[in-house]
C-alpha cells in the first residue's frame, strides 16, 4: 500500500516538470516569432473600436428606450413621432410594449392617454399582447385595468392570447369580464371562452356564464360545458350541467319573444335540472318580460323556500315588485339580502333608482344614490344614464349628475349619449358644448359616435346655432368618425332649416365625390334640400337639383315629387305639372300619385286662379275609386271658389263634403263665411254656421266669428257685428286683437263713433262686457283713426288717450296672430300708437297737438 502511494507521487512530480518545461519552450517560441506582440496590437485595436462606438450619438430607438427607463413618457412619445417612418408605419415592436406599460403604470394616466391618441391605428396587436402577458405574469391587476381602458380609448386590437390573458388577470372581477365579453365579437375564441368559463365557476356567477355561452361557437359549446362541469359542482358554483345551460338560454329566449307558456312548460318539464338559482332566475326573467310579475314572485318564493335564491334572484324579485308599485315590499326584500348573508349589487340599487326616476321623483332617486355610496358601492355609467333620463328642470340638475359622472373613467358611449339627450331635452346646449370640450381635453372624444354627433347637430340646428352645427361636423370629420346616412341627414336638415340651403347642396356634392361617403346620399336627403329651395321659391335650383338626382341615379320617391309639385304651386309654375307626372309614370318601378300629390296639384291650380282645372283633377282622382278627397283638398277648392267669387260651386262642394263623410272644420267655415259675405249672402253665412254646428257639434272659434263680423260690416249691418261681440263674450270665447280691430274699424266706417269708443275701451279692459284674460288691445292704426274721428283737440279724445296710456295689454289668445306693425305691446309699456314708429306713415295731426 505504501509502495503504491510513493509511486503515484513520483509520477505526478515527473509530469509536472514536463508541463513546466513545455510551457517555457512555448513562451520562448511565441516571443521570438512576434505572435504575442501582434495579439496585443489586435486587442488594442478592438478596444479602440469599442471606445469609438461609445463616443458616437445614441440612436433614436436608444433615446426612446432611455426616456422610458427614466419615466419620461412624454419625451418618449414626442421622440416616437419624430421617427422617419412614423406617418406610414406602426410603432416599433421593441418599443411599443414598453410605452404601453409605462403609460399604464404612470400616475398621470389620463393626461398621457390624451398624448397617446396620435398612435391610434399604429400599435400592433402583438404589442398589446406582450404587455398584457407581462401584467398577467406579474399579477399586476392595476396595470391590467389601465391597459384595458387604454385598449378601448386607442381602439387597440386584442389578439386571442391578449383576451385570454385579460380573462385570467381579471378572473375575480365580474365587471371587467363582462366588459371583455361585450367588446368581443361572436364567436368568442376557444381559449378565451375556456378562461371565462373557469372564471365564472370561481366567481359563482351563473348569469355571466350564460352570457359567455350565448357568444361561443356551437362547435365549442360541448367542450366548454365539460370544462364548466369539472370546474365546480352545480350546487356550489352555480355552473349547471350542459343541458341546464341550453335550457336556461331557451327559457330566456322564449320570454323575450313573449311565449311565456312554452317557457313555463320547459321549466316544469325539466325538474331534474332546474333546482338551481340560474334556472329560477331565467324563468323569473321570462315572466317579467311577458308582463307577469306576479308569476315571477311565485317562482321567487319557490327558490327562496328551497334556499336557492341568490342576489340576482332578489334583484329580479325587487324588479317585479317595483313594476307593480309595491315599493315597501321591494324594500323588505332589499333588507332581507343582508340577513341572508348576501350583498346588494349595483343592480339592486339601480332597480329602485329607475323606479323613482320613471315616477319623476328625483329627490328619492338621489337618496338612493346616497344610500348606495354610503354602502361603499361605486356609481357606474348605468347609474348616471338612469338619472339623466329623469325630469331635469335646469342646468343645475345636469351639473349634479355630471359631478357624479366625472368619477367614472372612462366615460362610455352610452353615458355620453344619455348626457347629450338630456342637454338637448332641457335646452342646456351650452353644457353639452362645455362637456364635449372637456372630453376632448382628456383625450376621450372617441366616445362621440356618429349618432351622438347627429343628435347634437340636430339640436343646435333647432336652436338656430349654425356656427356650432358647422363646428360639430368639422370635429366629427377631424376625429375620423365616419358619418352615417342619418348623421348626414341631420346635418342637411339643420342647414336647410336655417336657410343655408346652398351649403347643404355643396356638402351633398362633396359626399357624392368620395367613394366611401357616396352611398350615404339618399333620396330623403335630396328631398330635404328640394324642400328648402321650394320654400325659398328658387325654381331654377329646384329643377337643377332634380336633374342632378336623375343624372346620379338617385331614384326620386313620392315625397320628392310632391315637394317639387309644391314648388310649382308656390312659384305659379303649374304648366310644368304634366311633364313631372309623366316622369313619375316612367320611374322604375313606376310611382302612383297619392293623396298628397293630388292635394298639392289642386292647391296649386286654385292658388293660380284655375279652379276648373282643380275640379277636373279631383274628378280624375276619384274616378279610379282608390282615392277620395279629404278635408284639406276640399278646403283648397273652397279657397279657390272664394278667390274667383263662385258661391254656388262652394255650396255644391260643401254638399259633396257631407255626402263623402268629411266633416267641415272651423277653417272650412271661415272660408265659406268670407265668400258669402263678399257675395252679399250674409243670411246664408249665418245659416251655414248654424247648420254645421248643429249637424257636427262643432264649436265656432274666434277666427270664424271675426270673419262673420267683417261680413256683417261689408253687408252694411254693423248692429249684427256688434251684437256678435256680446254673444262671443257670453259663450266664453276670448276676442283677440284682430277681432277688436275689425269691430272698431267697421264701426268707424259706419259712423258709429260712440260704439267704436266703447269697443276700444272693452279691448283694453276699461269697459264691459269684459273678456277673460289679459285685454288684447287694438291695432295702433285703429286708434289713430278713432282719435281723428273724435277730434284730436277735444277733451274726450284727450281723456281717452290718457286712459289707454296706463293699460296693460297683450293678446294671449291669438298667439301673435294679427299682431304686427302697430300692435299693442305686452307688460304695460308705452303703447305703439303713442310713438312715432309707424313705418311709412306720416304722423297724424292730432299727435302733433297732443303728444
Amino acid at each position: 500500500m505504501v509502495a503504491s502511494t510513493t509511486s503515484a507521487a513520483e509520477l505526478v512530480r515527473i509530469a509536472w516538470m514536463e508541463i513546466a518545461m513545455a510551457s517555457f519552450a512555448a513562451t520562448v517560441y511565441f516571443t521570438l516569432t512576434g505572435w504575442l506582440v501582434q495579439g496585443k496590437k489586435v486587442k488594442s485595436a478592438k478596444h479602440q473600436q469599442n471606445c469609438g462606438l461609445c463616443d458616437q450619438e445614441p440612436t433614436a430607438h436608444q433615446q426612446i428606450a432611455k426616456a422610458l427607463r427614466q419615466g419620461k413618457v412624454k419625451d418618449a412619445i414626442a421622440l416616437l413621432q419624430q421617427l422617419p417612418d412614423f406617418v406610414n408605419a406602426c410603432l416599433p415592436v421593441n418599443l411599443a410594449p414598453r410605452l404601453l406599460m409605462a403609460v399604464a403604470k404612470s400616475s398621470k394616466f389620463d393626461e398621457l392617454v390624451m398624448e397617446m391618441r396620435v398612435f391610434i391605428g399604429k400599435i400592433e396587436a402583438r404589442s398589446l399582447e406582450a404587455v398584457v402577458l407581462e401584467a398577467t405574469k406579474n399579477k399586476d391587476v392595476a396595470a391590467g385595468h389601465q391597459l384595458l381602458a387604454m385598449s378601448r380609448i386607442l381602439s387597440l386590437t386584442k389578439s386571442t392570447k391578449a383576451l385570454e390573458a385579460f380573462a385570467k388577470l381579471f378572473s375575480r372581477d365580474a365587471a371587467c369580464l363582462r366588459n371583455l365579453i361585450e367588446d368581443s365579437e361572436s364567436p368568442l375564441p376557444r381559449p378565451f371562452a375556456k378562461q371565462l368559463v373557469e372564471a365564472c365557476a370561481a366567481l359563482r356567477d351563473a348569469d355571466l356564464a350564460v352570457e359567455v355561452f350565448e357568444k361561443v361557437a356551437d362547435s365549442d359549446a360541448a367542450m366548454l360545458r365539460t370544462i364548466a362541469e369539472k370546474a365546480a359542482t352545480a350546487e356550489a358554483a352555480g355552473v349547471c350541467s350542459k343541458d341546464a345551460y341550453v335550457l336556461s338560454k331557451d327559457i330566456r329566449t322564449l320570454g323575450k319573444s313573449g311565449n311565456l307558456d312554452d317557457a313555463v312548460m320547459a321549466f316544469e318539464n325539466n325538474k331534474t335540472i332546474t333546482t338551481n338559482a340560474l334556472m329560477y332566475n331565467s324563468i323569473m326573467d321570462a315572466c317579467i318580460e311577458c308582463g307577469k310579475p306576479e308569476r315571477a314572485m311565485e317562482y321567487f318564493s319557490m327558490a327562496r323556500g328551497s334556499g336557492l335564491a341568490d342576489a340576482v334572484s332578489y334583484n329580479t324579485a325587487m324588479k317585479a315588485l317595483l313594476s307593480q308599485r309595491q315599493v315597501d315590499a321591494a324594500k323588505g326584500l332589499f333588507a332581507e339580502l343582508s340577513e341572508k348573508g348576501l350583498s346588494p349589487t349595483l343592480a339592486s340599487y339601480h332597480g329602485f333608482l329607475n323606479y323613482h326616476v320613471s315616477a319623476g321623483d328625483m329627490m328619492s332617486a338621489w337618496q338612493v344614490v346616497k344610500d348606495m355610496q354610503a354602502a361603499g358601492a361605486t356609481a357606474s355609467a348605468i347609474t348616471c344614464s338612469i338619472l339623466l333620463k329623469g325630469k331635469l328642470s335646469s342646468g343645475t340638475d345636469i351639473n349634479k349628475i355630471l359631478a357624479l359622472a366625472d368619477t367614472i373613467e372612462p366615460m362610455d358611449e352610452v353615458l355620453f349619449q344619455s348626457l347629450a339627450e338630456a342637454c338637448i331635452r332641457t335646452g342646456q346646449l351650452h353644457l353639452l358644448t362645455k362637456y364635449q370640450a372637456k372630453l376632448s381635453e382628456k383625450g376621450k372624444s372617441c366616445a362621440l359616435t356618429a349618432p351622438i354627433y347627429g343628435s347634437m347637430i340636430k339640436a343646435y340646428g333647432q336652436a338656430r346655432d349654425v356656427k356650432q352645427v358647422h363646428v360639430l361636423w368639422a370635429d366629427m370629420i377631424s376625429q375620423n368618425v365616419q358619418p352615417t346616412a342619418i348623421t348626414l341627414g341631420c346635418m342637411v336638415e339643420a342647414l336647410v332649416a336655417n336657410k343655408c340651403i346652398n351649403d347643404a347642396w355643396k356638402l351633398v356634392k362633396e359626399m357624392r365625390r368620395e367613394e366611401v361617403t357616396r352611398p350615404l346620399v339618399n333620396t330623403v336627403i335630396y328631398s330635404t334640400i328640394l324642400k328648402g329651395f321650394a320654400n325659398a321659391k328658387e325654381m331654377g335650383k329646384v329643377m337643377a337639383l332634380y336633374e342632378e338626382m336623375m343624372t346620379d341615379g338617385i331614384q326620386p320617391n313620392n315625397i320628392t315629387y310632391n315637394t317639387i309639385l309644391n314648388a310649382f304651386a308656390q312659384c305659379a309654375e303649374m304648366h310644368r305639372v304634366p311633364a313631372l307626372l309623366e316622369d313619375m309614370k316612367k320611374a322604375d318601378p313606376p310611382l302612383e300619385p297619392d293623396i298628397v300629390t293630388y292635394s298639392t296639384i289642386v292647391k296649386g291650380y286654385c292658388k293660380s286662379g284655375s279652379l276648373d282645372r282643380a275640379l277636373e283633377v279631383v274628378n280624375d282622382m276619384q274616378s279610379g275609386g282608390e282615392l277620395v278627397a279629404d278635408e284639406m283638398m276640399y278646403n283648397s277648392l273652397l279657397d279657390g271658389c272664394a278667390k274667383e267669387g263662385r258661391p254656388n260651386d262652394a255650396l255644391k262642394l260643401l254638399d259633396d263634403m257631407k255626402k263623402a263623410g268629411v266633416p267641415p272644420s272651423n277653417y272650412t267655415l271661415s272660408m265659406l263665411v268670407k265668400l258669402m259675405g263678399r257675395c252679399r249672402r250674409l243670411n246664408q253665412a249665418f245659416s251655414i254656421i248654424e247648420d254645421i254646428c248643429r249637424q257636427y257639434g262643432l264649436k265656432v272659434n274666434i277666427q270664424v266669428y271675426t270673419c262673420l263680423m267683417q261680413a256683417c260690416f261689408n253687408n252694411r249691418q254693423p248692429a249684427k257685428a256688434v251684437a256678435l261681440h256680446d254673444q262671443i263674450i257670453n259663450e266664453g270665447l276670448v276676442p283677440d286683437e284682430m277681432t277688436y280691430s275689425a269691430l272698431v274699424k267697421g264701426c268707424l266706417q259706419a259712423g258709429l263713433i260712440e260704439k267704436a269708443i266703447l269697443l276700444t275701451k272693452c279691448a283694453h279692459g276699461l269697459a264691459s262686457p269684459k273678456a277673460n284674460g289679459m285685454p288684447p288691445g287694438i291695432n295702433a292704426r285703429c286708434v289713430d283713426d278713432l282719435i281723428s274721428a273724435m277730434g284730436p283737440g277735444t277733451s274726450e279724445a284727450k281723456a281717452l288717450v290718457a286712459e289707454l296710456a296706463g293699460c296693460k295689454v297683450g293678446s294671449s289668445t291669438s298667439k301673435g296672430k294679427g299682431k304686427g306693425k302697430g300692435a299693442s305691446s305686452m307688460g304695460g309699456s308705452t303703447p305703439p300708437w303713442r310713438t312715432d314708429s309707424s313705418k311709412g306713415d306720416a304722423k297724424p295731426p292730432w299727435r302733433q297737438q297732443m303728444l
